[in-house]
């Protein structure tokens, strides 16, 4: 029988968001509006405005969750919905959620002592797919808001009714973000990579958002 933990999800108004996903994401936003190399004769004042991470909004934002990171300040799920709605105007949009994922992931993992970090990369992989099971409760939890959560162990999987990303997005774009996030936490504590399918998900008529390792 799989290993499995249903976790309730907060309360509407309640803030439960670890607030390193609004950072993260907005970051990632950033990252990828900044010009690689500037055109000759591009004129910067008419086309810097245009991406909108480099706007004077999302700097200010990014400033404040860094002050909310540092203390350790969850955020109300409505706080993180507006920001998904933001993102999901762009065309890359599942891009920058996926990373976002991703560096939300591999900053959590690089929060942990070297040691413990060390420690991991020793054990068997059974011991090793365990311990990144119960990270992946622990990290899905700091990311679900008010939705219900399921955490499977095998194989490796995540399902979630009523996600942040399926609220702010019923286009299905932003359940990226959930798919990065997994996929990296299994990468750091398996050392191999782990590429994740999203087979159920409520956008696309389904009860609930599930996100599979492979």
């Amino acid at each position: 029988m799989p290993n499995t933990r249903a976790i309730r999800g907060a309360t509407e108004d309640k803030p439960s968001v670890n607030p390193l996903f609004p950072l993260l994401l907005l970051e990632t936003l950033r990252d990828m509006d900044r010009p690689e190399e500037v055109l000759e004769g591009e004129d910067l004042t008419a086309s810097m405005p245009r991406r909108l991470g480099l706007s004077d909004v999302v700097f200010t934002q990014i400033h404040r969750f860094r002050g909310e990171v540092r203390r350790r300040r969850p955020q109300t799920a409505a706080t993180v919905e507006d920001l998904i709605r933001l993102v999901i105007k762009r065309h890359d949009a599942d891009e920058i959620f996926m990373e976002a994922g991703r560096r939300v992931a591999r900053r959590i993992w690089e929060e942990r002592s070297g040691p413990a970090r060390r420690m991991v990369r020793l054990l068997p992989a059974a011991l090793a797919a365990r311990s990144a099971r119960r990270a992946a409760g622990r990290l899905f939890r700091q990311l679900q808001g008010t939705a219900w959560l399921e955490v499977h162990g095998r194989p490796p999987s995540v399902r979630m009714v009523g996600a942040l990303t399926y609220r702010a997005d019923p286009g299905g774009a932003a359940c990226a973000f959930y798919a990065g996030a997994l996929s990296e936490l299994l990468r750091e504590y398996t050392g191999r990579e782990h590429p994740v399918a999203h087979p159920t998900c409520q956008a696309r008529g389904g009860d609930a958002c599930e996100w599979t390792a492979g």
